[in-house]
């Protein structure tokens, strides 16, 4: 007895991808700049460059439990809505895109 798979082709693969890496690309490049921004208050030793530290750990420490959190209620939130189970790149996108509202939101902040 054989079996037969169907091999997806690479653009079948590529195409959900191509969003996720695009909000990944967008992530790195706006965090370079809040990190640039945020070593200027320390070198130039700024008053806010203490602040700006304990901000910047707090809000990590939250977003990552808001992720943490929302990855594990992804599941049960589907079944309860009657929708399709969430795939591994469409959970993806979606953490990368809380990241990118905490990132750019620290980035205005820092602009001013």
């Amino acid at each position: 007895m054989t079996s037969t798979t169907t091999v997806p082709s690479p653009a079948a693969w590529l195409a959900p991808m191509l969003p996720l890496w695009n909000q990944q690309m967008m992530l790195g490049s706006e965090a370079a700049m809040v990190i640039a921004r945020r070593m200027w208050l320390v070198a130039l030793a700024d008053p806010r460059a203490a602040a700006e530290s304990q901000r910047m750990v707090t809000e990590k420490v939250e977003t990552l439990g808001q992720v943490w959190w929302d990855l594990a209620l992804a599941p049960s939130r589907a079944l309860l809505a009657g929708k399709a189970m969430p795939t591994p790149h469409g959970e993806a996108r979606r953490v990368v895109q809380t990241y990118r509202r905490k990132v750019r939101a620290n980035l205005r902040r820092l602009s001013r």
